[in-house]
Order: C-alpha cells, then structure tokens, then sequence
C-alpha cells in the first residue's frame, strides 16, 4: 500500500512560502495543486563521496526517505543518471543525466518566465514532466509544446501527464531546434544549463517574447538569462538574473577539465615562471568567479590543497595550463592564462566588485556576447563555443 505522503507536500509549501517563493500567486496555486511525488519515478539517485558514485533509493525500499528526496524544498534529486544506462557494474551511477528539479529552482525560472494565461510556451527539457505540469496549470495545456530529447524520458513523462489530466504537447526531439510547427511562442523556458542559446529559439519566437535558460561558462556553472526577442526576431538580449545550476542540455553537457591531458612533469620543467598578486580566494566569490567566466571562456579551474593549507588553482585549455599559488605563478602553452586571470580580477575589483546581475548578454545571429553595464556603452566579450 503506498503511504499518504501529504505531509511532505504539505511542509515544503510551508518551507517555500516563509522564504517568499511564490513570486505570484498562480505560483502558489499550482504548486498547492501538482504533487511532486506524483512525477518522481520509483527509484531516485543519491550521491556517495565515499565511492563518488550515485545510488539508487528504491520506493519499495524507504518510502519516507523517498519522499523526503522528492519533495526536498531546495536541492534537486536525481532521477536519471549515464543517460538511463548505470556506468558501473554494481548498478550504480556516475552522471547525473536528469533530475526533478529543487522546488525554489522550479519557481525562480518560473518567476521569470512570467507567462500570461493563454501564453504560447515552448519547454526545453520536459524531465519528469512536473514543470511542465506547472505550466500547464497556468498557460493551458493547449498552449504548451514541451520537448524532450530523451526517448525513456518523453515517453514517462508524458504518460505521467496523460494520467493527471494534461495534455500538452510533449515531442522527443533535440530541443536545440525548438518545435517550428507550433511557433511562434511568448515564452521559451529550458530547463537544462547551456552555454550558446539556439538561435532556432529566437526565430521560433513572437517579438517581445522572453527567453529564459540556466546558464553556464567554464568557470561558473550557475547563472540564469532572461531575454527579449527583438521586434525583428533576429535578436535578443537582457540582464542574468538569480543564477541557477540545471543538468546541461545534452548537446553542450561541459566538458571535464583538460588539466589531466595537458600537464605533464616535462611541460612543467617547460613551465615560465612568474608572480601574481591574485589572492588565494579569487574563484571562491560567486560574484568574481562569474565575472571572470565572462572574461575568459573555455577556460577551466581546479582547486587543490596544499600541506600548507593554502589553495592552490590549476587554469587550463586544451593548448594551456598555470599554477596559482601563494602569489607565485607557472604557465605554460600558447596562453599566459595566471596573467589573463589576474587582469580580469583586477577589472572586477575596479569596477566595484559587480554582481551578477550587472551583467547580462545579446544574441544576434551567430555573435553571442555578454556585457557589463549596458549592452550599448559596457565593456563586452565573446561567449565561447
């Protein structure tokens, strides 16, 4: 018999509510009235540090524990991982591939999608179906078109929906394309990080049409964009808002650090030698660390102690590396990358340390930028690719 997990439903609207979650009340009527139990398949994933594995947590097995997973108010749970097939032996898991995600997560994008009712909305990254069932409540289901590119993973979460009485449209296909036969839309909404925004979800839109994404750059995996469609529909920018961390989309899932590739002992002897007045915590503010992601895509950050205690930070590329310690520096390859760091430390820290939401980012045909300030007159810089 399954147990009566109302109480769990019940306490994390308590726990959302004193933070202020429910930006707007349709928020809070949707969330009261779609249980999230009801999109969590029976076996969830839970990270081991002890073995930096994923294990399963069976329904069958622990059902509060379950359900404490599943209705935990601001950490996601993970309900798929290596893309539907366990990485080791023993069943169990290295990535994350999809997740139901942390309650206050889902009603910060939804807050910044803002959809009117009868709004046409285009979901990127149905998951388990629970966003979309959100939408549904607010936009109808008539009018949403919610894309999956995970066979298993539609076909779940469209049952999942069928079966409480939605029915939006839910298509399996790479979402990087969009769905041009239902555009175009008011409201495009991913709910998976990437770091390029298809240039199919622009085309697909209404003029004024908002766009919003997870964002991410090399170094920093958590951001949020929230754009505007140009009246030409060729364009569309606007300022990052409260920075958020999804599982990547499929197509641009972040690459592992290529420090292990790249350094080797003998390219060390190689290495130039230098110093640096960067201090050992530049990277561990949020608000630098994105700024400095800004400033210099596609590079790569690893900490590592030292017996001394103090960190030391690997930078790296494919073609690069340095070593930040202590004020001392090492690099070597075609880019002085310590140098490039503390140059864009020291930008941040000369215009007044901002925050993430003095950034923001334009797309316009194949250029993405970001930019400080103002798209106008605000230093600018390339998003890599």
């Amino acid at each position: 018999m399954t147990a009566d997990l109302s109480h769990h439903h019940t306490r994390t609207m308590r726990l959302l509510d004193s933070k202020g979650a429910f930006e707007r009340p349709w928020m809070r009527a949707a969330f009261r009235d779609v249980a999230r139990d009801a999109f969590a398949p029976d076996t969830v994933w839970v990270w081991h540090s002890d073995d930096d594995r994923y294990h399963p947590v069976a329904r069958a097995d622990d059902e509060q524990r379950w359900a404490a997973l599943v209705h935990h108010p601001t950490e996601p749970v993970v309900t798929q991982v290596d893309d539907g097939q366990p990485a080791h032996a023993d069943g169990t898991g290295r990535l994350p591939t999809s997740s139901l995600s942390a309650a206050d997560a889902v009603l910060t994008t939804l807050a910044a999608t803002d959809p009117d009712p009868g709004s046409r909305v285009l979901h990127i990254g149905t998951g388990t179906g629970y966003d979309s069932a959100l939408l549904c409540e607010r936009v109808g289901a008539a009018n949403l078109t919610t894309v999956e590119v995970d066979r298993a993973l539609a076909d779940a979460a469209r049952a999942r929906l069928h079966g409480l009485g939605y029915r939006p449209r839910v298509i399996c296909a790479d979402g990087e394309h969009g769905h041009a036969p239902e555009a175009p839309y008011d409201r495009v909404l991913c709910t998976a990080s990437l770091s390029r925004v298809p240039a199919a979800w622009i085309a697909q839109s209404a003029p004024g049409a908002r766009i919003v994404t997870p964002w991410k750059s090399t170094l920093q995996p958590a951001g949020l964009a929230v754009l505007t469609v140009s009246a030409d529909r060729r364009a569309a920018g606007g300022r990052f808002g409260m920075p958020l961390t999804f599982m990547d989309l499929r197509g641009q899932r972040r690459a592992d650090s290529p420090l292990p590739r790249v350094y080797t002992p003998q390219r060390w002897s190689e290495s130039r030698y230098g110093t640096a007045t960067l201090p050992p915590d530049f990277l561990d503010g949020f608000h630098a660390r994105f700024a400095l992601g800004l400033q210099l895509p596609g590079v790569h950050a690893t900490r590592t102690p030292t017996p001394d205690a103090v960190p030391a930070w690997w930078l790296s590329t494919d073609t690069a590396w340095a070593y930040v310690c202590a004020g001392e520096t090492y690099q070597w390859g075609d880019r002085d990358l310590a140098t490039e760091a503390e140059r864009a430390y020291e930008w941040w820290l000369a215009a007044g340390r901002p925050e993430v939401f003095d950034f923001g980012m334009t797309v316009d045909g194949d250029e993405q930028r970001t930019w400080f300030g103002s798209e106008e007159d605000g230093p600018s810089w390339p998003v890599g690719r």
